[in-house]
């Protein structure tokens, strides 16, 4: 995490040179720059608070202390992705798939359909 924070045209001078311009920002001719987020508000770097619909946290917030706290227990031991053999991936999906009917039991664990991964810096 950044110890100081840059105002908003650093930031963005930054974003511009160092990542790929296929990561798009939302509202590019007056991009908002969030600092914060609690519970299902962000806030910007003046101060403004925003409802967040966007972010994948419609249903916990962020910063939910259960989620928080599950995430530094789990982070004290392995953080890693999918593409190591690991048994909480599988654990996870056994106890979803018992909540599902059996076609629906083949899961893709992801953190956003947004962003390309395989693009190159600059494209």
């Amino acid at each position: 995490m950044a110890a100081d924070q840059r105002s908003k045209a650093d930031t963005l001078a930054l974003r511009q040179r160092l990542i790929s311009s296929s990561c798009r920002l939302f509202f590019p001719e007056d991009p908002v720059k969030i600092v914060r987020a609690q519970g299902q508000y962000m806030y910007d770097e003046q101060g403004a608070e925003y409802i967040d619909c966007i972010n994948n946290v419609a249903h916990v917030g962020h910063c939910h202390p259960l989620v928080v706290r599950a995430a530094h227990e789990q982070n004290q031991v392995l953080n890693t992705n999918s593409r190591y053999l690991h048994d909480n991936i599988v654990d996870y999906a056994q106890r979803l798939s018992e909540t599902l009917p059996e076609p629906l039991c083949v899961f893709y664990f992801l953190n956003s359909g947004w962003g390309n991964s395989n693009s190159k810096k600059g494209t």
